[in-house]
């Protein structure tokens, strides 16, 4: 009898050894990290911190004209910064991957348990790097046209990306596999039907402005702009849903870097947006009123 004890306990022994090795929990504690395995995993954290100070960065860009190198007016992070893939549901998506990086920077920093940290921190960065892949697709494809900040973000991504496998096959069930696989997919079919304008809500035009539109072309006036250029959609913004209506020339059909139209061409057309008026050429936005004042529209506007 006492043989068959001492062969138990060097089994329970032997057990608890391969549990300790795999992190499992003892019964009634919690699990611990695995032996080798720190409680914080810093050079995720360091990649995150990274990735969240360029993207506060650019969202800093954002908010002041021409404040960050190589991102002037024209250039590819302003073309890509004006895009419709600039934002999702509204908010700028440099706020989303700043928001995302410090998610990571979290659970690489806090999370203890190393099979939740693994788990968590695999979900995160394969969705932002599967995210991160399609709008580099999209900016070379789409917009034709490459930041600079947005590939360095994705470069930092697909770092934490490659950080995240470790223990990715002891830790990670499928059902966080299946997930970090969909997610990313889901996000991109739903950015890009953002984008398309298939969520948006048109608001009926407004009678006053679309009776300016027609006026506009009533008259000859022209609209030159480009599709990359914000200053142009802040014109159109200014119509709401009667932007459709104004005489707007496309000068940049196939992307900045493409050839011009030849109507711009032909017009000398240097700056956008352009406003040509009588032969006259005015290179900035101007307001409903100012157009009204200076082609005589009688019609009554809305209040500012």
């Amino acid at each position: 009898m006492e043989q068959v004890s001492d062969m138990g306990k060097k089994h329970a022994r032997a057990e608890r050894n391969r549990n300790d090795g795999k992190g499992v929990a003892p019964a009634g504690g919690e699990a611990t990290a695995p032996a080798g395995i720190p409680a914080r995993d810093i050079p995720l954290t360091v990649v995150s911190l990274a990735g969240a100070l360029l993207t506060f960065v650019m969202l800093w860009g954002l908010q002041v004209d021409d404040a960050l190198p190589y991102c002037g007016a024209g250039s590819g992070c302003d073309v890509v910064q004006a895009s419709p893939w600039s934002r999702f549901l509204g908010i700028p998506l440099v706020l989303w991957g700043c928001l995302t990086y410090l998610a990571l920077g979290f659970v690489a920093l806090n999370v203890k348990q190393a099979g939740h940290r693994t788990r968590y921190a695999f979900l995160l960065a394969s969705t932002g790097f599967g995210v991160s892949l399609y709008l580099a697709a999209v900016s070379v494809f789409f917009i034709k046209a490459v930041c600079m900040y947005c590939m360095t973000s994705l470069g930092l991504m697909a770092a934490a990306f490659v950080l995240s496998l470790r223990g990715v096959r002891q830790q990670v069930t499928r059902t966080y596999r299946v997930a970090a696989l969909g997610a990313p997919v889901v996000l991109a079919l739903a950015m890009h039907a953002s984008a398309s304008g298939w969520f948006a809500l048109t608001a009926p035009a407004d009678p006053a402005l679309a009776a300016l539109a027609t006026h506009l072309t009533e008259r000859g006036a022209r609209f030159y702009g480009a599709s990359w250029c914000p200053h142009c959609q802040q014109q159109k913004a200014l119509f709401g849903a009667a932007a459709g209506q104004l005489p707007y020339v496309e000068c940049a059909p196939h992307g900045p870097r493409g050839p011009r139209a030849t109507e711009c061409e032909m017009a000398d057309i240097k700056k956008y947006p352009t406003w040509r008026i009588d032969g006259r050429s005015i290179e900035r936005v101007l307001m409903p009123s100012a157009l009204a004042r200076i082609t005589a529209f009688d019609g009554e506007l809305p209040a500012p």
